[in-house]
């Protein structure tokens, strides 16, 4: 059996990019803080389309953004919607990167859930074939980092922009820790 996005079976939640104690490094929240805003589309491990538009960051003391995902690979497509943003994240080991954390409403088959959610955005230049986008759920579904294009039956399409700093992206005070903003959720890994 394929294994969707939008399982509603216990699932055991690999914590792989969590920072552990005695770890070298740590994701944290950019500072200055930028944002990033992307759309469009990536292939599942099945060969099914996930559709996203997704933007986040920091502005006037707190974390802001959206997160929209559609995942084809069941009928009605399994569908992440953003309800509260907790966390902006940067990986000083790909310094294009951004994970966008906080809780979503799910729906898939009829069904309703929330959950927490990751997400991963990675800006590579023009025109955006190598931009890179990931998600994970607290339910266990992991679609890992992956490029967007170019299109076609192994690639996306797409672009995800990663905006400099300006005077109303300021984050919150004092910062969260990556577990307040994600929850133990680790990143969508590479």
């Amino acid at each position: 059996m394929r294994k969707t996005i939008f399982t509603l079976a216990a699932t055991a939640l690999a914590l792989t990019g969590v920072l552990l104690a005695g770890s070298a490094y740590a994701h944290f929240v950019p500072a200055p803080c930028d944002f990033i805003t992307g759309g469009g589309w990536v292939l599942n491990n099945s060969g099914d389309r996930v559709n996203f538009g997704a933007h986040g960051g920091c502005k006037n003391g707190a974390f802001w953004g959206h997160v929209n995902a559609l995942d084809h690979s069941t009928n009605p497509p399994g569908h992440l919607k953003s309800t509260q943003i907790t966390g902006y994240l940067m990986d000083p080991e790909f310094p294009n990167a951004r994970d966008i954390c906080g809780f979503g409403e799910v729906s898939v088959n009829g069904s309703t859930f929330t959950t927490r959610f990751r997400v991963r955005m990675e800006d590579n230049g023009e025109p955006g074939g190598a931009d890179r986008f990931g998600v994970r759920l607290g339910n266990g579904y992991h679609l890992s980092t992956r490029e967007l294009g170019p299109p076609g039956p192994t690639g996306g399409g797409g672009n995800i922009q990663l905006h400099k700093p300006n005077p109303s992206t300021t984050g919150p005070v004092p910062t969260p820790t990556e577990a307040e903003m994600c929850g133990g959720l680790g990143h969508p890994g590479n």
